[in-house]
């Protein structure tokens, strides 16, 4: 199959099998960009267009493979991966280990079919069963999946718990440093000032003159203070006349 050239892009035919009597025109040049990138290295990447959407990764490396050793492929559904190209073609970079490599594939006129007896590249149902298969988990790997973390997991809370329940030599219960701010031992002094806080909150807390039984032993010990205090004045008004009479005997 012969090669022809077109706005730079060199035109090669690429067949599916060998048994295709038929082939597809894919487009090739040297990846060339103002922009350094260590994926697409400049001199060693060539920038391919109108790639099918069967193609896959191994199966581009095995048609340039005869051009020299590749070090990677990158399949893209458009060419800066932002806008997508509607024909439903891809692009594509092959990243050769040496310059010489990449000299080659542009000389090419032919290259190698896309599928073949060692390289097999499904389609159609054949490729939707696959697909659909490898989206399912297996068991097996799950299940182990699920013990390794559950493992994990009882052995971080059984070191957290070991951590909570250090005693120090006076019996006290250490409290380890947790987030920013450092724990506090819980000493005799500490849980004296915790205990009278957890007095007072509870005395604030407590509801005085709500009920209305609450309300009326208010106003009957008023009543009961209010007579007690009448007497004692009245006592005392009576020891005060009592004191200023006039004794000339």
């Amino acid at each position: 199959m012969c090669a022809s050239n077109n706005q730079g892009f060199k035109v090669l035919k690429l067949r599916f099998s060998p048994e295709s009597s038929c082939s597809h025109s894919i487009f090739v040049k040297e990846h060339s960009v103002r922009t350094h990138d260590d994926s697409k290295p400049s001199g060693r990447t060539i920038f391919i267009l109108n790639l099918p959407p069967y193609a896959t990764n191994d199966s581009i490396e095995h048609v340039f493979s005869e051009a020299g050793k590749v070090d990677s492929v990158i399949l893209q559904s458009s060419v800066n991966n932002e806008e997508k190209i509607n024909n439903g073609f891809n692009v594509g970079f092959v990243v050769f280990h040496k310059r010489e490599g990449l000299l080659r594939a542009l000389k090419l006129n032919n290259i190698k079919p896309l599928s073949n007896t060692e390289h097999t590249v499904k389609t159609g149902l054949s490729k939707w069963i696959e697909e659909y298969n490898s989206k399912i988990c297996d068991p097996t790997e799950l299940q182990e999946e699920i013990n390794n973390y559950m493992m994990e997991y009882e052995k971080i809370e059984k070191d957290s718990k070991d951590k909570k329940d250090e005693v120090d030599d006076d019996g006290w219960t250490v409290v380890s440093k947790k987030g920013r701010n450092p724990g506090v031992a819980r000493k005799e002094s500490v849980e004296l000032k915790l205990n009278e806080k957890v007095k007072e909150s509870s005395k604030k807390k407590e509801l005085k003159n709500f009920y209305t039984f609450q309300i009326r032993e208010s106003k009957m010990k008023n009543i009961a203070n209010l007579r007690k205090n009448y007497e004692e004045a009245k006592k005392k008004v009576t020891e005060m006349k009592s004191a200023r009479r006039f004794k000339p005997y």
